[in-house]
């Protein structure tokens, strides 16, 4: 059964979490005045409640980014009811996107001025570095070392994330590492951790189909590169290949859900729009909605 609800972040003129309906094209506010710039999202179904991350309040004057350590992970009942903050208080620096294993009950995260990748367990309320790409405050101008989007590949022992690099600039990867390695490691100087793609314009969100092991993926680079866009590649044990650009004309290509059962693929960019793309069609992109400046996205499922 298709997924009808997507969960949206709305990250300005004012943050929102909205409930877009796919059937109607209608939708609701699930949340309102979130002050605190919301970026990633994802949903325990289990347990009735999502996730969203936080780049934070603060932003610089002149680059409008975030280099405060005022990032924050928050739980919301999916009523929209109930919220309080799970990880802040200058823990991490800039929350980006968002992975939950439902399963462990854990939430992974990308802290891309903290030039990190984190994970926060539920049930114990433990938060621990997975993998630490550069010292802040030294290294946070650095944007090779900014990390973004993250997708699980729990059967594989694997996570991946991207380093988008530069704003424009050409210089992305999208990188994996052991979810779970066999032995004792530092954050900092991992040994497992392997660039499956790099030369990428700016790759920004992604998404596994596990069934058929290919990689999914927004980039928000130089449309004259291949940026704005919708990727692919395949997955095997050397890395990526068979890279395409399945789509392009996105505005700042952000969020990234695959409904793979229904063969639907949703994007949210930051010009507002929300886009539907069908895999077995081979698209064209299809604008569904159009918001404020979008970031998150999530299936609600039914």
């Amino acid at each position: 059964m298709a997924n009808d609800k997507i969960l949206l972040l709305e990250v300005a003129p004012a943050g929102r979490i909205i409930e877009f309906d796919t059937v109607t094209a209608t939708h609701r506010i699930l949340v309102d005045e979130l002050y605190d710039f919301p970026d990633g999202i994802a949903v325990d179904w289990q347990h009735q409640r999502l996730f969203y991350s936080s780049m934070g309040r603060i932003k610089e004057p002149e680059s409008l980014e975030f280099f405060q350590a005022d990032g924050m992970i928050a739980e919301v009942s999916l009523d929209g009811h109930q919220r309080h903050k799970l990880v802040g208080n200058g823990l991490f620096v800039t929350g980006k996107q968002v992975a939950f294993d439902e399963e462990k009950q854990q939430i992974y995260w990308c802290d891309r001025e903290g030039m990190r990748v984190c994970r926060y367990d539920v049930l114990s309320g433990r938060m621990e570095v997975l993998v630490q790409t550069g010292l802040y405050p030294r290294d946070a101008h650095d944007y090779s070392r900014h990390c973004v989007g993250i997708a699980l590949d729990k059967p594989h022992n694997h996570f991946y994330w991207t380093q988008k690099g530069r704003p424009k600039g050409g210089e992305g990867r999208i990188l994996r590492a052991c979810l779970q390695p066999d032995e004792e490691y530092d954050a900092a100087v991992r040994t497992d951790i392997v660039t499956v793609l790099d030369n990428l314009p700016e790759p920004i969100d992604l998404e596994i189909d596990h069934a058929n092991q290919i990689m999914y993926w927004t980039d928000r680079g130089l449309d004259a590169a291949g940026g704005n866009s919708l990727n692919c590649a395949s997955i095997g044990a050397d890395g990526l290949t068979n890279h395409e650009v399945l789509a392009t004309g996105l505005q700042e290509g952000i969020g990234l859900a695959a409904d793979f059962a229904s063969s639907v693929i949703y994007i949210t960019d930051l010009g507002g729009n929300l886009w539907r793309y069908d895999i077995r069609q081979r698209g064209p992109l299809r604008k569904l909605a159009q918001f404020g400046s979008l970031t998150g996205i999530a299936l609600l499922k039914q």
